[in-house]
């Protein structure tokens, strides 16, 4: 027994500092013992042969994809940090780590505890306490290296991701400063508020004396073609102005509702009225459904007329020669809602949310006009206390809907 007991002890014993060495063989056993004995020492020094090799290329591979990423991860601009459930770091680059007002990177580190900035306090706790999975926020930070008292803004974006050795999910958090973009946004709605006043006038004249040559001038289809393009035109120009305008005015919180009693099926009505000659240039069937009982409400009716001029201008833009329009609205309980339908070419499901935003168009519409429409509806709607959307498949059109609540 001694020729397989000793072998087989010895082969044991080496499987242990083996595992204990992490992987690494020190020396090959001896061949000694019975025949079998022999063979088994063999086969056990070619397997942990190949398995050294194949453990130490694969750690090597780890550590140049790790040396890879945090080689990403530094050079760009942006702070990247990962934190495990209870907000403990496990991974940070030194710009984030600058961002945040921490000195060094440490094993004891937690947010938003260790963060020295009260601004980014507030909003790492408001995230790391959410159960959302993807997370969006802005802050404004006095900047401690600048000799001035300058602000300089972020924004922070958060998405939960699942640790192997946790049950609960850990959270990446990205921190971008957006100072520049602020201030280029600023400067072009500044840019937006002082030619828009300065276009009001003289739109004013074109549409006040083109009015005018239209009961004047002698009635000939030419003449008539000419002047109802020309005032389509300041209407359009007009109603741009005033998307301008009021998209300012209620990002700053400037515009207040003036509120009257609203009846939906007249104010459907006044814009079919206004663009029923459009529809029928494009030979699109358009129609203003009336509900079947009288629907009043307290709104800004000035407001929700632009809301739904907007709808229907961009339905009656993109739907083509042939193709349908409606509008129509209905009490439902504690709210009225209005549908603005059209037979167009439909938009992407992944598009259906981001088109609500400020200068967002899909890749088609580019030069179709500011990309503010639909955010000014958004807006106003929220002024209402209301919500909008859109359902909408491609090739198959879309449907707008927003509803205001009458409570």
């Amino acid at each position: 027994m001694a020729g397989m007991a000793r072998p087989m002890a010895k082969v044991s014993a080496s499987v242990k500092r083996f595992i204990t060495s992490d992987y690494k063989l020190e020396s090959v056993l001896p061949k000694e013992g019975w025949r079998e004995s022999e063979d088994l020492i063999s086969a056990f020094n070619r397997l942990t042969l190949e398995l050294s090799a194949y453990h130490a290329f694969h750690l090597s591979q780890i550590v140049e994809e790790r040396a890879k990423a945090e080689a990403l991860v530094e050079t760009i601009p942006d702070g990247v940090l990962l934190v495990d459930d209870r907000g403990r770091l496990i991974y940070s680059n030194k710009v984030a780590l600058k961002m945040l007002g921490i000195p060094k990177p440490d094993t004891s580190i937690a947010l938003p505890g260790s963060v020295s900035r009260e601004a980014f306090q507030v909003v790492l706790k408001d995230i790391l306490t959410s159960q959302e999975d993807f997370l969006k926020a802005e802050v404004a930070v006095p900047h401690p290296d600048e000799t001035y008292a300058i602000v300089r803004n972020f924004r922070v974006i958060s998405r939960r991701f699942p640790l192997a050795t946790l049950k609960a999910p850990g959270r990446v958090l990205i921190i971008r400063d957006v100072t520049v973009e602020k201030e280029i946004e600023s400067a072009r709605e500044t840019f937006f508020h002082m030619i828009t006043h300065d276009m009001r006038v003289p739109l004013t004249s074109i549409h006040g004396y083109a009015s005018l040559l239209a009961r004047f001038v002698s009635a000939s289809p030419e003449a008539d073609k000419c002047l109802r393009a020309i005032l389509r035109s300041s209407v359009r120009l007009k109603g741009m102005i005033e998307d301008i305008l009021n998209t300012i005015k209620l990002e700053r919180g400037a515009l207040k509702l003036r509120l009257d009693t609203v009846d939906a099926g007249v104010l459907c009505a006044q814009v079919f009225e206004i663009h029923e000659p459009l529809a029928a240039l494009k030979s699109i069937k358009f129609s203003a459904v009336p509900p079947p009982s009288k629907i009043e409400f307290q709104g800004d009716s000035l407001l929700l007329e632009r809301i739904i001029t907007n709808l229907v201008g961009n339905a009656l833009k993109f739907t083509p020669r042939g193709g349908v329009v409606t509008v129509h609205c209905r009490q439902e309980p504690g709210e009225v809602v209005f549908f603005i339908e059209d037979t167009g070419p439909g938009i992407p499901e992944d598009k259906q949310k981001e088109i609500f935003a400020k200068y967002t168009q899909l890749e088609e519409h580019k030069y179709l006009g500011f990309g503010l429409g639909l955010a000014m509806c958004r807006m106003a709607v929220e002024l209402h206390k209301g919500r909008i959307w859109v359902q909408s498949s491609e090739g198959k059109g879309s449907k707008f809907i927003f509803s205001i609540p009458t409570k």
